[in-house]
């Protein structure tokens, strides 16, 4: 299914980037807090039973079909933080007139479990119609996605057991058992097999020939289904060749597919992540003044644009428009003591 592959592409690419936190510092720069500060610690050790590719594959998926994902902020036996992705399918938004929302109620397996506002963080897509509840992407590209699957269905059913003939013989005559048993075997013998298709028939005693359905050639059928893959692309963000659509591609064409898919929907995607935790898991563990955003360096699609920057940045500092500082900040770096004057002179030549 185009869905399953879009969701889980979109799953796997969101735990290949490293979630690093930042502390900002007095001269405006960011510095990563280090893997043992207890908010790092959280993201990277989530559980007893989850890694952190784990909570990040779940939310994407969670939010990929219901449109909201919700992380349970716990304490396990010695009063450390958890995090626990939960079902949104399961969890129940108490609103309230003055707080917006006075909790939340988690119908697990084990019963219902209360929660305050500050033990959950709450991702959600925006939904128009229904404030207290996130917008599904898969709702959109639904009838797509079922057109597609019953149509492998009906072809499955159809290869495996089709009592619907596909055309009827008319005659003027009525003919006996035998009569028929023996214009079957004279049929077959004359036209079962690939060396006996397209073969014309003729048969004095046939007045008429009703066909019955419609074929596969009038459903369309491949066509179906690669509407519904397109449909599923548009939706997700996820170009077609990603999906395992090769007909047209080349290698110029995925790479770009590929780049295309990182900075138009992962980038964007990590960016709204990466928000909600920062204004809503950090404050909630005493740390406000920290800051999540997710490290692209790793991956390859990125890695030209990151060149591309790197020459730009090396040509404005040739020139004297900026400064080492000035480049360090954009990068989240802390100023340096000799960072306030130009790599090069730009009065010289």
């Amino acid at each position: 299914m185009p869905v399953y592959s879009a969701i889980r592409l979109r799953a796997e690419a969101l735990s290949r980037a490293p979630a690093i936190v930042y502390r900002t510092t007095p001269s405006g720069g960011r510095v990563p807090v280090g893997r043992d500060h207890p908010a790092q610690r959280i993201l990277e050790r989530v559980n007893r039973w989850y890694t952190s590719g784990d909570l990040w594959r779940a939310t994407e998926i969670y939010l990929n079909l219901w449109g909201s994902a919700f992380w349970a902020v716990e304490r396990d036996e010695h009063g450390q933080p958890e995090i626990w992705p939960l079902r949104p399918d399961r969890v129940r938004i108490i609103p309230d007139r003055r707080q917006y929302i006075r909790g939340f109620v988690y119908d697990g397996r084990n019963g219902q479990v209360a929660y305050t506002p500050d033990e959950i963080v709450w991702f959600r897509y925006f939904n128009p119609l229904e404030e207290y509840a996130g917008l599904s992407p898969i709702a959109p590209v639904r009838m797509s996605a079922d057109m597609a699957k019953d149509s492998l269905r009906f072809n499955r059913n159809f290869l495996r057991n089709s009592a619907q003939p596909d055309f009827v013989l008319l005659t003027n005559e009525t003919m006996t058992d035998s009569e028929m048993e023996e214009f079957y075997r004279r049929w077959e013998a004359r036209f079962r097999g690939p060396a006996n298709a397209h073969r014309p028939a003729v048969a004095s005693f046939v007045r008429d020939i009703k066909t019955l359905g419609i074929s596969h050639r009038e459903m369309d059928f491949i066509q179906g289904l690669r509407w519904s893959l397109e449909e599923v692309s548009r939706t997700y963000g996820v170009p077609k060749p990603l999906l395992s659509d090769l007909e047209r591609a080349t290698f110029s064409n995925v790479n770009a597919a590929e780049r295309f898919f990182w900075r138009n929907t992962m980038v964007p995607e990590m960016r709204f992540l990466a928000e909600q935790v920062t204004r809503n898991l950090f404050p909630a563990l005493g740390y406000g003044d920290l800051e999540l955003e997710f490290d692209l360096t790793a991956i390859e699609a990125m890695n030209e644009d990151e060149s591309t920057r790197v020459s730009r940045e090396v040509q404005l500092l040739d020139r004297g428009v900026l400064t080492i500082n000035e480049v360090r900040r954009s990068r989240n770096l802390a100023d340096v003591s000799w960072g306030e004057g130009w790599a090069k002179d730009p009065n010289k030549h």
